[in-house]
């Protein structure tokens, strides 16, 4: 039906190769179909520009952040106000965009006035700050983070893990400078974990692992460490790392040896945790025979997502790369 000209059925299909619904995931042939789908005047043309959007913000090419931008635009113009929510943080982090906190607010509210709950918790946040020149307004913060808690409270009632997972870490990290005891409680945060966890959201999984360690690490480890066996499992990048990590420390008697597999999971997740600790180990040589052109290639990868640590090693071992072979070349010159 794609083929024939239908868009309802191009952007169905682009969302079955990016979710992976019954196909292996493949991206290009998803922005293939959005673009084709988007060029028609149908329901779904905003969601298909927002799904553009998304696809641009995942990919590592230069101007990629920017064409996001636009798409994202293109997609409220067209009533998709979930795009706001977006546009929102590319203004507040000065992704692809001039950062400018006025427009981010702009965009936060319009979402935040068709209801979505994410853009109130992230306009709370800046107003309850007041950095970078932002008016402070600890009240209008307070309210919104309570609209933000009710709604949410109503989306898990509704099954919606990832507002339980978001209620959670509300409760672990509180909102900037608004000290509400109400919305700073532990107990709460691994409750809503836990709701999140049984609906199966293999994010909060991640995260209760780790709060449950904080907590009382002797009393919760065996806990924590099966919730991230099933997080990681499941391809979440950040478990995959945490337990790399664990068996790297050796920490709970694991073994060492035991951290590459999950190392390697996380890479292939694309964590750039995972990414910068396996090239270390290939630059070390202690769990894996020694080689810097593997540790290079990895950090490449971790550099191209903008992870820091990975610039800095990046550079670091090209330098010591091309020492060694200038004193390679020299000894064979020798002989």
């Amino acid at each position: 039906y794609a083929i024939q000209g239908y868009p309802d059925a191009m952007f169905y299909l682009a969302k079955a190769y990016t979710k992976g619904w019954g196909v292996k995931p493949n991206l290009i042939k998803a922005r293939w179909h959005l673009l084709n789908a988007v060029e028609y005047d149908f329901s779904y043309r905003g969601e298909t520009a927002y799904q553009l959007g998304l696809l641009y913000q995942k990919s590592a090419g230069p101007d990629c952040n920017t064409i996001a931008v636009e798409w994202f635009k293109k997609s409220i113009k067209w009533d998709y106000l979930k795009a706001a929510v977006s546009l929102g943080g590319h203004y507040e982090k000065g992704v692809g965009v001039t950062q400018d906190l006025d427009k981010a607010i702009y965009y936060y509210e319009m979402a935040t006035h068709d209801g979505i709950t994410i853009a109130a918790l992230k306009h709370a946040r800046i107003i309850s700050s007041g950095n970078f020149g932002v008016p402070r307004d600890i009240d209008y913060a307070a309210t919104l983070l309570k609209f933000s808690v009710e709604n949410l409270e109503l989306d898990v009632g509704r099954g919606k893990a990832s507002a339980a997972k978001t209620l959670g870490r509300l409760y672990r990290d509180g909102i900037s400078n608004i000290h509400l005891p109400e919305y700073t409680n532990l107990e709460k945060s691994v409750f809503w974990f836990r709701r999140a966890s049984d609906l199966d959201n293999i994010g909060a999984k991640h995260d209760l692992a780790k709060l449950l360690l904080i907590i009382d690490e002797e009393r919760h480890y065996k806990e924590a460490i099966i919730l991230l066996k099933t997080s990681a499992n499941s391809g979440h990048g950040g478990a995959a790392t945490s337990l790399g990590r664990m068996h790297l420390a050796e920490k709970f008697s694991l073994l060492k040896a035991g951290s590459l597999p999950w190392f390697n999971k996380g890479v292939d997740a694309g964590h750039t945790g995972s990414i910068k600790e396996l090239a270390v180990i290939y630059y070390q040589g202690e769990l894996v025979d020694k080689d810097i052109n593997i540790a290079i290639e990895l950090l490449q990868v971790g550099e191209s997502k903008g992870h820091t640590a990975s610039k800095r090693l990046l550079k670091q071992y090209r330098k010591e790369k091309v020492t060694q072979e200038r004193e390679n070349t020299g000894s064979t010159s020798k002989v």
